[in-house]
This record gives C-alpha cells, sequence and structure tokens, in this order.
C-alpha cells in the first residue's frame, strides 16, 4: 500500500514540475537590449547639439516688383526737429556723424519710410550692401524702386556713398543724398542703367529694399 502511495506522489510531482516549465516557456519576456549609461548621454548630448534646419532668410532678388503708387517721394530736406535725422534715435548722429553725412541721412530716411529703426550697417556706405546680404536682413538686387537705398563703393578705398531712390522713370531716377562734410540735403537725377550719374571712381553696388 505504501509503495503505491509513494508512487502516486512521485508521478503527481513529475506532471506538476512538468506543467510549471511549459508554462515558463510560453510566457517567458525575451530579454531587451540595454543602453549604456555612457550611450545614453552621447544620444542626449547630440540631440542637443544638433543645428536646427534652417534656411537663408532672403536672397538677391534678380527682379524686384513694383512698389505702389502711394510711396511719398522726399524733394526737400527733413525738418531739424525731425529725431529720425537729429537726435540719438539716430545712431550714426548718436556717434557724432549726423548730418551732412549720407550714412546718417540713409538711415534716417529709411527710419522714415518704414516706420521703425533700420538693421542697417553701422559702418562706412560701402559696407552697407554687403553686411546687409551676408546676414540676410533685406531683399537686396540691381533694380531701381521707390525707397530702395543704393550703395556705392569707391575705386580708391574710400568710405563709399549711400543714397535713396525718390523716383524712378522710364530712364532716370531721381535719388536723395546728403554728403558727409558738404550738403546737408541735396537731390540727384541719375541714368537709371548707370546710378552713379558717371562720376569716375564711383562702383555701384546694388539697392537695398528696405521697404520690401
Amino acid at each position: 500500500m505504501i509503495m503505491k502511495l509513494t508512487s502516486f506522489v512521485l508521478a503527481f510531482l513529475l506532471l506538476a514540475c512538468t506543467i510549471t516549465a511549459i508554462s515558463a516557456a510560453m510566457f517567458e519576456i525575451p530579454e531587451q537590449p540595454t543602453v549604456s549609461e555612457a550611450e545614453e548621454t552621447s544620444t542626449q548630448t547630440e540631440a542637443m547639439t544638433q543645428p536646427a534646419s534652417t534656411e537663408p532668410k532672403l536672397t538677391v532678388v534678380e527682379e524686384h516688383p513694383v512698389k505702389d503708387s502711394g510711396y511719398t517721394p522726399r524733394v526737400n530736406a527733413p525738418d531739424p526737429t525731425d529725431p529720425r535725422y537729429y537726435s540719438d534715435d539716430n545712431i550714426f548722429y548718436a556717434a557724432d556723424y549726423g548730418m551732412p553725412n549720407c550714412t546718417c541721412y540713409a538711415w534716417g530716411r529709411a527710419y522714415e519710410i518704414t516706420g521703425e529703426k533700420p538693421e542697417l550697417s553701422p559702418y562706412d556706405a560701402c559696407t552697407w550692401y554687403a553686411y546687409n546680404a551676408e546676414n540676410s536682413i533685406y531683399d537686396y538686387g540691381d533694380e531701381p524702386q521707390e525707397g530702395a537705398i543704393a550703395c556705392f563703393a569707391y575705386a580708391d578705398g574710400g568710405s563709399g556713398h549711400v543714397a535713396v531712390v525718390e523716383e524712378v522713370a522710364d530712364d532716370t531716377l531721381l535719388l536723395s543724398n546728403s554728403a558727409y562734410s558738404g550738403t546737408e540735403f541735396y537731390l540727384d537725377t541719375v541714368p537709371a542703367d548707370d546710378p552713379s550719374g558717371g562720376r569716375e571712381g564711383w562702383i555701384f553696388q546694388g539697392y537695398i529694399y528696405v521697404d520690401g
């Protein structure tokens, strides 16, 4: 009797172990690959330092659209009380390079046209065109437009000149200007295909379209 009971218990235990083994195999969770702490840190650092995908804000414009006829040309000198030209609101005036000065005038005229302080070069006139292009601030190109700033360099390496296009006719341009240590304000009519007006040593660089 004892022998039969013992055999029954052993058979029961063997069956239980078999069932347990089968269940474990069926529900076993596969081992997941792990990332070391060093690898995780490296991945996070790369994600933080990865530069965002950006496109240049502005590019050179081959044919800039003509502005609406609502533009009001300046054909007289600005009022001496106008803070856009004659106060520390103007960065050139604040730096003791006030009018008569082409950069102080053109900066103030751009302020007047756009209604906000322009982001133009704070340096000599000959730097304005390249400064704007390199920093992708305003559209630029070689098509004249009312309100655009005409930029010139000098062949002899001088400080250059900037003027504002006030009117565009069929084959001429009316530019408003100021001249360092010279005339406070003056108008200049020049050929549209030669904004330098034939001045020897003047190199026309292009236009900056501050008003879009």
